[in-house]
């Protein structure tokens, strides 16, 4: 396994002090701290589950053809995301500057690429094609995944950046 060691510079204690003070601010509000942890554990399954519901549309309306290529995109885009957490094993933000997570697992580790975030943003990019209304949702909660991911310590803004030029690859070279 790889495991990437970035030295102190001026873009890390930046980084630093920006990560303790969103969580100072977070944890200095309960009721924005609950909103934030909700939404992080909320809009995934939401999306999760307008997936499955938008699956079972395009095979009622179109049959497996277009259904395999709605399902094999996320696929790829979690399958490669998976690989390069196992492979890389980078630690998360709350990890390496010492502070207390927003979300309540304290997963360690394994923090490049967010998966959260890819998968989202593949499922909303298969959806635009069929459902305008649908995609217009989903590219909101989406973008509530990433801020959660980002506010809650989980990720860094690299994992999220990856993440996103990721599904955007395999979305259009698929």
């Amino acid at each position: 396994p790889i495991s990437v060691a970035i030295p102190s510079s001026m873009t890390d204690i930046i980084m630093k002090k920006i990560y303790k003070s969103i969580n100072q601010i977070i944890n200095h509000f309960p009721f924005l701290k609950s909103c934030i942890f909700f939404l992080s554990k909320f809009c995934p399954w939401v999306i999760g589950i307008f997936y499955a519901l938008f699956v079972l549309k395009l095979y009622l309306e179109f049959g497996t053809n277009q259904m395999l290529h709605f399902l094999y995109i996320p696929f790829v885009v979690a399958l490669i995301c998976l690989c390069l957490r196992l492979t890389i094993k980078r630690k998360r933000p709350w990890e390496k500057y010492h502070f207390a997570p927003v979300d309540d697992k304290n997963r360690t580790g394994h923090s490049f690429p967010s998966v959260h975030v890819g998968l989202a943003l593949a499922i909303t990019l298969c959806v635009i094609p069929y459902g305008p209304n649908m995609s217009l949702l989903l590219m909101t909660m989406t973008i509530v995944v990433i801020l959660t991911r980002l506010l809650t310590g989980m990720h860094y803004i690299s994992d999220i950046c990856f993440s996103i030029v990721l599904a955007y690859l395999i979305y259009y070279l698929l």
